[in-house]
């Protein structure tokens, strides 16, 4: 199933919600319940993560299509939501969502608090780790290879210094004869 959804969006088996709806707390709405929902209702909801959007037009506004074993449900994330629950709405594929229900010219949104991985338990959870880069790459032969020292000897504090220290000349095309 997780196969024909990778590769065509589709499947003929049951939904992934449809599955997992019985291990949900039960005032998680599905997209069917949302239509017998009142308008300002604090809800929730979960759903396989269809699409994101963040227009540059949106003024940092993300926009998220769900979809659950009855149809599709639309997530508003504001700016502040999205900076505290950034990893899930950039890369959760099963996401759960908290709420204000609104609706405006026919077209029913949540306003969204909160966005958060939609546990499974019964898979283990990956453990995430910052991995350091044990060398450090160039294109060119031996270009790169003493970047540590010469990032110890600018005086290592991390900022712009550093980057002068290491970062080749360039050439801004924006000025151009001048």
């Amino acid at each position: 199933m997780l196969a024909d959804y990778g590769s065509t969006k589709v499947t003929l088996r049951e939904h992934p919600l449809e599955l997992m709806r019985a291990d949900l707390r039960e005032e998680v709405v599905s997209s069917a319940g949302l239509e017998r929902t009142r308008d300002g209702a604090r809800v929730t909801v979960a759903g396989l993560v269809m699409a994101r959007q963040r227009p540059a037009t949106a003024r940092g506004v993300t926009f998220m299509l769900l979809e659950d074993e009855h149809g599709t449900i639309n997530l508003i994330v504001p700016p502040p939501v999205y900076e505290r629950c950034r990893l899930a709405v950039r890369a959760e594929p099963l996401v759960i969502a908290d709420g204000k229900l609104e609706r405006r010219e026919g077209v029913t949104n949540i306003l969204c608090d909160a966005v958060r991985r939609l546990e499974r338990p019964d898979l283990p959870l990956g453990e995430v780790r910052h991995i350091e880069p044990g060398r450090v790459w160039s294109s060119e032969a031996g270009e790169g290879r003493d970047v540590p020292e010469r990032v110890a000897a600018a005086g290592g504090g991390g900022g712009a210094d550093d980057l002068r220290a290491v970062a080749p000349t360039g050439h801004s095309f924006g000025r151009r004869g001048r």
